[in-house]
This record gives structure tokens, sequence and C-alpha cells, in this order.
């Protein structure tokens, strides 16, 4: 399981933020919308932002799609 490390403690962990975005914006987002918004809460590299996507993929949470070699669409799935 992938866990943002960092040295400052967070009230929300970056899952937990991510599926809030998701639900927020009505369950189908691209993905940099949902990093944009991550970003304005706490500072998290991009590609650790995409290891929490899919581990979330993994969990059966969340459906990612590829539409261009850069851009997907996550789907909330629960």
């Amino acid at each position: 399981m992938y866990t943002y490390r960092s040295t400052t403690w967070y009230s929300v962990p970056l899952y937990n933020l991510i599926l809030e975005i998701l639900a927020n914006k009505g369950g189908i987002v691209k993905d940099r919308e949902i990093y944009e918004a991550v970003r304005e809460k706490i500072p998290v590299s991009y590609t650790d932002f995409l290891k929490a996507l899919m581990d979330l993929e993994i969990r059966g949470l969340i459906r990612v799609q590829l539409l261009t070699e850069d851009l997907r669409t996550v789907e909330l799935v629960v």
C-alpha cells in the first residue's frame, strides 16, 4: 500500500482526499483536475498522486481510463 510520506501531519489522507474530490465533482473527473484540487490542500508530486490513483484502482474504488498518452479520466466506483 502506498502511503504519502511527509514531515507534516495532514488531517486528511491522500486517498480520502482523492475520493472526496471525486464525489464532490460528480464521480467522473480528469486526473489533472483532481491533482490541482489535491495540490491546493497538500503538497504532493504528480508521481505520488499517480501511485495513489493506481492503489485506489487496485482496491476497486475507482476506475481509470487512459484517453491520450497524458490524459486520464477517473471514475468513482463506490
